[in-house]
């Protein structure tokens, strides 16, 4: 099962879309950092999210003493945040697909060779897998 990193605007985005849902059983295995989990600060939005999390739909990973070093030196070359960050060293680490919509982010994975999609690629997923 191929592994998907979703960064926040994302989740958001799919939550807002109303298709969270139908992207989540759409047979990748999705997570994100606990960074980014904590960027999501509207109580209602979380609270319509913590269910995926709960059951296990979204992965929330911690990332290891052994990666700030990395985070820290991409947050700076990228001009991105530490939480953006860390979404791009999980999805290089596993060699997964890194979910946003934030530009800066997007070029700077390309260039570590991280393969990048966004919320148009999700739904031509949903689409081609008959969940939409």
């Amino acid at each position: 099962m191929r592994i998907v990193v979703e960064d926040a605007n994302v989740l958001l985005d799919l939550l807002h879309g109303g298709i969270l849902a139908a992207w989540l059983g759409a047979g990748y295995k999705n997570c994100t950092t606990h960074l980014v989990w904590n960027e999501v600060a509207d109580t209602s939005q979380k609270s319509q999210i913590q269910p995926f999390v709960e059951s296990g739909l979204i992965e929330l990973i911690e990332c290891g003493n052994e990666a700030w070093v990395e985070i820290a030196e991409f947050s700076t070359t990228a001009r991105v945040s530490i939480p953006d960050s860390s979404v791009w060293w999980i999805a290089k680490r596993h060699e997964a697909i890194l979910l946003t919509g934030d530009s800066k982010l997007r070029s700077s994975a390309k260039k570590t060779e991280v393969e990048v999609r966004g919320v148009l690629w999700v739904l031509d997923e949903l689409l081609v897998k008959d969940r939409i």
